[in-house]
């Protein structure tokens, strides 16, 4: 069975608020790959979270020590939302894995 490349949209995070340390006003896009694992497995799945989990810090600021506390609000906000996002579109790859049986 092939497996496609799952695209993390990464969008409005980083663009809605910038930060001090962040002054980039563009949307991000992190791919994941996603072409080798059989989502049906629960070790590929776990792999697949970790993946994603990577792809979220990359986006979303994740050194906030040294920035304010409404930079550091932001870049949660960044993460949960992306990571959200992220979730439900590997719900969905799973759910066509399964159907495709």
């Amino acid at each position: 069975m092939k497996h496609r490349l799952i695209s993390v949209l990464i969008t409005g995070c980083l663009a809605a608020a910038p930060m001090a340390a962040h002054a980039s006003d563009a949307r991000t896009s992190v791919r994941v790959d996603m072409r080798t694992l059989d989502l049906r497995a629960p070790h590929d799945v776990k792999t697949a979270e970790r993946r994603i989990a990577r792809a979220v810090r990359l986006a979303c600021k994740s050194d906030v020590e040294h920035l304010s506390f409404k930079a550091r609000r932001i870049a949660r906000q960044c993460r949960e939302t992306t990571r959200d996002l992220a979730m439900r579109k590997l719900q969905g790859r799973q759910l066509q894995q399964l159907a495709a049986q």
